[in-house]
């Protein structure tokens, strides 16, 4: 008596001469899918096709057919199988990618590979069937080979602040935190000429750290020696011109006889620079524009302030100018949710402007300045937007309330721009005297810590000129 495990089956078989008797015990019906048909079943059991057996198609030109017949040694075994030429070249090809499958297959079951290589690319490799092709890539396969990850972080932040002082509506918030990185890379080849080469990098430092090239190397024997596409450099030996790197662009080598050619035309990413050591220190010479060097942190108050700038320092110290500030409120986003000095804030891009050069509203509202000129005082009476009309002019009450303040707008509601024309700052924070610096005669102020690229300033100002008080905006 003979006992066999095979996938939870317990069969007892029992061999008397000729005849087979069996007995199955199941513990648990299982299913197998067998996706390769390289096997024969035998009842409950499934072997490998026995290699005495031997199958093999066999061509007749008479007949213009294919006959595949199967044989042990000399003798046929069952019906041999007639197939046209369009058959036979799609019973090949499904019965190459079953086996190709096949022997990848075993190679990953098997613990003991010797050649590591054969695990590490599971495409079958591409081929063009076409004369041309191979003339010009100088063969016919396609190879490409990637590698990389990707990798993704989801997640949400929730945050509840029980502050009466708070509206309802603003003490809870939740916001989405997405993050992704991808690091992939590939190397092709294409033929014997054209060479592909990638690389890509959502986290790299610098933009040239990601590459693409294209080489293209014909024979030693044509014109053109070698192309280059995308990622590429042009050293040169001499000393009297130096060779520029990292470009991006075209590139191509050329040779007529004894002479030789090379061409770039491409877009410089990188710079030069030249630095002069002294004694133990070093000295380079550079240039930055002021808005580059300290950016987001000084704001004018006003367009008069800044058409007045120039003028007003020509002959400093003496300031030539009358003003005198005397009272300042200033707003911003309020992001770190502070609960002290916070209120709804609505700021309007063109309140207390009467240059019509520098203003947009005028072009919505007829009659929108009622004082215009450039050496007009700003104040809130100078044009439509004036808070001391709200309800009598431009403006209507829906500009007090955060939910409809585009209303506010009145017969414009339509052509302003939230961003553009005005700015809705919900639960602001109004900086302390010591956040900022205020210089009371040129009408600019300078904050001790930058604003980020995606927060709002506003503010409200009073002045005096002469005796005579003017303001712009609203005190809290």
């Amino acid at each position: 008596m003979i006992k066999i495990v095979l996938n939870k089956r317990v069969l007892f078989l029992s061999f008397v001469l000729i005849a087979l008797f069996s007995n199955n015990v199941f513990g648990q019906k299982i299913v197998n899918l067998d996706t390769i048909e390289n096997t024969v079943y035998l009842g409950n059991f499934k072997l490998k096709t026995p290699s005495l057996f031997k199958s093999k198609y066999t061509y007749d030109p008479i007949s213009n057919k294919y006959i595949y017949n199967t044989k042990i040694g000399t003798i046929d075994i069952g019906i041999p199988l007639v197939l046209t030429p369009e058959q036979y070249r799609k019973r090949v090809r499904e019965e190459s990618i079953k086996n190709y499958f096949s022997e990848k297959i075993d190679l990953l079951k098997d613990e003991d590979v010797e050649d590591v290589s054969k695990l590490k690319n599971l495409l079958p490799d591409l081929y063009v069937n076409s004369n041309f092709f191979q003339s010009l890539f100088g063969g016919d396969n396609i190879e490409l080979v990637p590698q990389g990850s990707i990798s993704m972080d989801i997640g949400a932040r929730y945050q509840k602040s029980d502050n009466p002082s708070i509206p309802s509506r603003n003490q809870s918030n939740i916001g989405l935190d997405f993050n992704q990185n991808i690091s992939l890379s590939m190397n092709g080849k294409i033929g014997e000429r054209l060479s592909i080469s990638s690389n890509y990098d959502t986290q790299s430092t610098f933009d040239f750290q990601n590459l693409l090239k294209l080489d293209y190397t014909p024979t030693e024997d044509d014109i053109i020696q070698k192309i280059e596409l995308g990622n590429v450099s042009m050293p040169l030996s001499g000393s009297l011109i130096s060779g520029a790197q990292s470009l991006f662009g075209f590139k191509t080598q050329l040779k007529f006889g004894n002479t030789n050619i090379t061409a770039v035309l491409s877009e410089q990413r990188s710079e030069s620079q030249t630095v002069v050591s002294k004694g133990s220190g070093s000295f380079e010479e550079f240039s930055i524009l002021p808005l580059d060097y300290d950016e987001n942190r000084h704001f004018f108050l006003g367009q008069y302030f800044r058409d007045k700038y120039e003028k007003t320092v020509k002959t400093y110290p003496y300031l030539n100018t009358q003003i005198k500030i005397s009272r300042i409120e200033v707003w911003v986003t309020n992001r770190a949710s502070q609960t002290q000095n916070v209120r709804n804030v609505i700021g309007l891009q063109d309140l207390g402007e009467s240059n019509p050069e520098k203003t947009q509203l005028d072009q919505y509202y007829a009659n929108f300045f009622l004082k215009p000129g450039i050496n007009t005082y700003p104040d809130n009476s100078v044009n439509k937007l004036d808070p001391d009309e709200i309800g009598n002019g431009l403006l209507n009450l829906s500009i007090r309330e955060i939910s409809k303040s585009k209303e506010g707008f009145g017969p414009i509601s339509n052509l302003v721009n939230e961003g553009v024309d005005y700015s809705v700052l919900e639960n602001a924070r109004k900086l302390e005297s010591n956040e900022y610096n205020l210089h009371d005669k040129l009408g600019y102020i300078s904050l001790s810590q930058p604003l980020n690229n995606d927060e709002i300033l506003a503010v409200a100002f009073q002045y005096s000129v002469g005796g005579q008080v003017y303001q712009v905006g609203e005190f809290a």
